[in-house]
């Protein structure tokens, strides 16, 4: 029995998963601004993705980072 290429994609697609976890979520900072919990954990993911992420979610006006662990990559940054 011969998987097809689009049951194999589907294969590849959930081993990979837990490889490439990065996750985003709007939270308020102590001070009450805006700020979002950043996590990129997984083996596709960097210090420098979860930096970029971050970036992306406070847009042009920039982020100040609360707390961060470079161990775990994982950020809580409150928007400017």
């Amino acid at each position: 029995m011969q998987m097809t290429l689009l049951a194999r994609l589907a294969v590849a697609a959930v081993a990979l998963t837990p490889l490439s976890c990065s996750n985003q979520h709007f939270t308020y900072a102590p001070d009450g601004r805006r700020g979002y919990v950043i996590t990129c954990s997984g083996f596709m993911n960097s210090w420098a993705s979860c930096l970029t992420k971050a970036g992306r979610a406070c847009g042009r006006g920039g982020y100040d980072t609360i707390q961060g662990s470079e161990d775990d990559r994982s950020l809580l940054i409150a928007c400017k």
